[in-house]
């Protein structure tokens, strides 16, 4: 056992007595083998010295965990890790790509599955796209050509949050096509797997395999044949979710059908609470989402769960995760100001882990955008409201929303919104 992950100073004399005798009687460990004189050892035997701190450590040398447990009746206290012994495991692993090795095949046999989810995702930076036309200037490709990849790349970048994971990247291109841009979803789709040849096979080829694998150019996954939840499905994997965050973007998706990658785009500054208003103001050449309302009930529940473990997640981590503390590019203050500052890909997680418990089936995202949508026009709200509320509707339908806060259009939509929509959040 490594003495040094347990916490010695808590563990009692009695206890300690134990382990001595066990050691130094059962398995005969000599005093020599644990750094002591024979007379020292005799004091301790005898009762005439209490085990200090540094014996017991040594006694820890020749005794496993399963031992310990077996004389004691539990396992031995441990010495709990801080998030600094991980800043210092990153770093170790940043600079010595041997620790690094070490370090991931400890987490694949550790967290399996959940650890390859996470492996599952690039991060693209600015030097990626960089590289990328430089890339193809050298191939000769002409640069009205080049432009226009990446303006898809980024256009869908911003839409992921420059992550790009296989699920992550079939919700995307499921949207495009749940909304008839079959133009866009057709470039888009060539777009990304271009950069991925170009310039992630080189660096990463079995990260580069499994996202360039997990989609096509022309068939993306077919939502359509699915049968939708009900209300009450819904409500039961609301309830059964295991953390508040992932019950928050639950909420955020079958209340307010937002795109999946919509409620990290939006800042803690653009949940407006005294109106039970979200304010995602963003526009594209397809998508106009501009705001998301809140029931009362939703309010009251996100500033009495949310909001509390949000602000103790980001006290815990804000000091820890500034600006190139690792050397890395981390902005602090600007994942500091994010509505929801967790891990997407952990709550991508939970919720289609809980949905499949719930629904005995595979479970996208964008079925709750479908399943609001659907909801909305079966309690007679019109289509013409409903594509405003999923930003579908044309510009100068967002004028108003743009130009003022608070308008007598966002009255008229909340009204619609407060009187019809989907109670899925503490129902």
């Amino acid at each position: 056992m490594d003495p040094d992950l347990v916490r010695v100073e808590a563990v009692p004399q009695d206890v300690r007595r134990r382990v001595f005798d066990y050691v130094t009687s059962v398995k005969g460990v000599r005093p020599s083998e644990l750094g002591y004189d024979k007379t020292y050892m005799y004091r301790v035997r005898r009762g005439l010295m209490p085990i200090s701190d540094d014996l017991f450590r040594a006694l820890l040398k020749f005794i496993d965990v399963d031992e310990y447990a077996r004389l004691v009746g539990s396992a031995p206290p441990l010495v709990e890790a801080t998030p600094d012994d991980i800043v210092r495991v990153v770093k170790k692993a940043l600079v010595d790509k041997s620790f690094r090795n070490l370090l991931f095949d400890m987490l694949r046999q550790a967290f399996g599955d959940e650890f390859r989810e996470y492996r599952a995702s690039w991060t693209v930076k600015e030097a990626d796209i960089e590289e990328f036309i430089k890339a193809k200037r050298l191939k000769g490709l002409r640069e009205k050509t080049i432009q226009a990849e990446v303006h898809y790349i980024r256009q869908a970048l911003s839409e992921l949050g420059w992550t790009l994971t296989p699920d992550g990247v079939r919700e995307y291109l499921a949207g495009l096509k749940e909304e008839g841009e079959d133009y866009v979803l057709k470039h888009t789709a060539y777009s990304l797997k271009s950069l991925m040849k170009t310039v992630l096979r080189p660096k990463d080829p079995a990260l580069f395999s499994l996202l360039y694998n997990s989609f096509t150019v022309t068939k993306p996954r077919n939502h359509g044949r699915v049968k939708l939840p009900t209300l009450e499905q819904l409500r039961q994997i609301w309830a059964k979710l295991p953390s508040v965050e992932a019950r928050f973007y639950f909420t955020l998706l079958a209340e307010a059908g937002l795109r999946p990658g919509e409620p990290f785009l939006a800042g803690i500054d653009d949940l407006d609470l005294e109106h039970g208003m979200l304010y995602i103001g963003k526009v594209t050449e397809t998508k106009r989402a501009f705001i998301a309302f809140l029931r009362p009930e939703v309010v009251d529940w996100v500033k009495e769960n949310y909001l509390p473990v949000r602000e103790s997640f980001i006290s815990m981590f804000t000091e820890r995760v500034s600006r190139d503390y690792l050397g890395v590019g981390v902005n602090a203050e600007a994942w500091a100001r994010r509505l929801i500052p967790f891990d997407q890909s952990r709550l991508r997680r939970e919720i289609k882990e809980t949905a499949k418990q719930v629904l005995n089936r595979d479970f996208e995202l964008y079925e709750l955008r479908k399943f609001f949508a659907t909801w909305m026009i079966s309690q007679g709200v019109p289509e013409s409201i409903v594509n405003t509320l999923q930003g579908r509707a044309p510009p100068s339908e967002f004028r108003i929303l743009v130009e003022h806060y608070w308008s007598p259009r966002h009255e008229e939509l909340r009204n619609w919104y407060l009187k019809h929509a989907p109670r899925v959040c503490c129902a």
